[in-house]
Order: structure tokens, then C-alpha cells, then sequence
């Protein structure tokens, strides 16, 4: 009823992790066919429907950011839709189940942005499968400006070749690629190339405290950096507390706070419990997570 009438006027749909029942999902996407002018469409948890390919569709000329997809057979109902979508700045697709498969469904689409500002991917996609999305992305490395990785499983020295092509990136993203304290040190060879860089995020990477030093001097080599975030198991970490800087050797690194977390996993509430440790300069900013015992 609210579409109904104020359909006309919106321009952004975010439907990450919605709860809407099946029974009424049919009814909610046909109703999202008011929306004539849609510049930012967040619909991850939608299944590719003909009223979701309709409204893609429909707004065509107008979306300049969409994300998407749920599986390698979702991404391929929705390329050719997507495809169409040429104005499209900045486009997030995948999942963590995607897989090689919808990595020729993925290069496609970008084959058709001429001005792409950002692209995030998710998904299981590994080097090989990653080798003809990677000559999209050097494609425009002109305009990209914000790149984004979620549990990939692209080695460091394919990350490393491709990062310094991108000569104008402002953010990287790293989450759950497991690189591990040498992949990383690979990976912030290739990162000092990048003049333009100022922020850079590292979560759930398998690094332990000894990757800190490195991080502090990529900060101190990249003038332009400005912020570092990086969270980590603190099981990998020494006896962390107060005298942080002392029990790591990193003068310039203090600890500035802790709390608690309660998440909601497969019906049951959890807690996370987090130490926060930043250099005194405020550039890197750690979080020293201890996640449950049996997560």
C-alpha cells in the first residue's frame, strides 16, 4: 500500500537478509513495479523471478548501483537483464555457494560498464575461474574506485598482479580469503604501488599479530592511506591487555576499549567478545575478536 503510493518517489530498495515469508514475497516484488525511477537496488536474498527481472528491467536507465544473486543459476537468469543496465556505476554479485561456473556470466556483465566506480564479489571463485572477470576489471581500471572481496578464494599472487593495474583505487576490501601472514606480505608489495589508495580493510583473513608491523609500514609508505581496519581471531595473539605495545613490540599501538556482541545463529544467541587496539596516529584500527567456542 505504501508503493502504491509512494512508488514514484523512491529511489533506493535495500532488501539485505529480509525475512519476507514466501507466501508474501510474490505479492511485495509485484508491488515494487510502481518504482519508475530506482538508482540503488540492494536485492541479494531475491530470487530472479519475472517480477525481479521486470523491475531491473523497467529502471534500466536509471540504476546506477544493483546487487545481486544468490546461486550460479540465479547470476545466469539475470545477466541478460543486467546487461541492458549500462549506466550501472557500481554493481555487487554473488554469494558465498557462487562458484567458477558463474564466472563467464560475471565477465559479461561488466563487459558492458564503461564508467564502473565500484564492484564487490562473493562467492567461491578461485584463480582460475577469476582469469577472464580479472581483464574486465584491468578494462576499467580507469574509472574503478572501490573493489571489494568476500570469501574468494583468490591466491595472493593473483590479487598481487591485478591490485597495481588499478592505478586510480581509493578502497579494498578483503574479507575471509584465509591469506594467511605471508599472502598478505605478498599482497601489501603490491599495494605500496598504488599512490591513490586511502582505505584499506582486512577481515578473517587467517593473519596473526605479526602481520601489525607490516600493516604500520604500509601506512608510513602510502601517504594518501589513511585508514587500515583490520579484525582477527585473538587466539592468534599473545597475552593481549593494557600493555599491548609492549607485549607486541609496537610502540606506537594502544589498547582503546572492549564490549560484547550477541548475534543470532540458526536460532541461538552467541557472543563475540572484542578487544580494540588502534595506533595512537588513528590509521590502524584492530579488532581482537573471541568467537564462540563451538562457531
Amino acid at each position: 500500500r505504501i508503493l502504491e503510493t509512494y512508488g514514484s518517489q523512491v529511489g533506493e530498495v535495500n532488501l539485505n537478509d529480509t525475512d519476507i515469508d514466501k507466501d508474501s514475497t510474490s505479492t511485495f516484488v509485484a508491488s515494487l513495479q510502481q518504482i519508475k525511477q530506482l538508482k540503488v537496488a540492494n536485492l541479494p536474498t531475491l530470487r530472479p523471478s519475472p517480477d525481479v527481472i521486470k523491475l531491473i528491467r523497467q529502471n534500466k536507465n536509471s540504476l546506477r548501483y544493483l546487487d545481486v544473486g544468490t546461486s550460479d543459476e540465479d547470476i545466469a537468469t539475470l545477466a541478460p537483464c543486467i546487461q541492458e543496465c549500462t549506466r550501472l556505476t557500481g554493481i555487487g554479485i554473488g554469494h558465498r555457494s557462487l562458484t567458477n561456473t558463474s564466472a563467464p556470466a560475471v565477465a559479461a556483465i561488466l563487459s558492458g560498464l564503461h564508467q564502473l566506480h565500484e564492484f564487490s564479489l562473493t562467492g567461491q571463485i578461485d584463480d582460475s575461474g577469476f582469469a577472464m572477470v580479472a581483464m574486465e576489471l584491468q578494462r576499467c581500471s580507469s574509472s574503478l574506485l572501490y573493489l571489494n572481496f568476500y570469501w574468494t578464494r583468490l591466491s595472493s599472487s593473483v590479487l598481487s598482479s591485478l591490485l597495481p593495474l588499478l592505478d586510480h583505487l581509493r578502497e579494498f576490501m578483503l574479507i575471509g580469503n584465509e591469506l594467511g601472514d605471508d599472502g598478505l606480505r605478498e599482497l601489501l608489495g603490491a599495494l605500496r604501488k598504488l599512490r591513490s589508495l586511502e582505505t584499506l580493510e582486512f577481515f578473517d583473513n587467517g593473519v596473526t599479530w605479526q602481520s601489525l608491523k607490516d600493516l604500520e609500514q604500509l601506512l608510513q609508505d602510502v601517504g594518501n592511506l589513511r585508514l587500515c581496519y583490520v579484525a582477527m581471531d585473538k587466539s592468534s595473539f599473545p597475552a593481549v591487555g593494557e600493555d599491548i605495545a609492549k607485549t607486541l613490540n609496537l610502540s606506537s599501538m594502544k589498547c582503546v576499549g572492549k564490549t560484547s556482541c550477541k548475534v543470532n545463529m540458526n536460532g541461538r544467541t552467541v557472543t563475540f567478545r572484542m578487544l580494540f587496539v588502534n595506533s595512537r596516529s588513528q590509521r590502524l584500527r584492530v579488532v581482537l575478536f573471541s568467537p564462540p567456542s563451538h562457531s
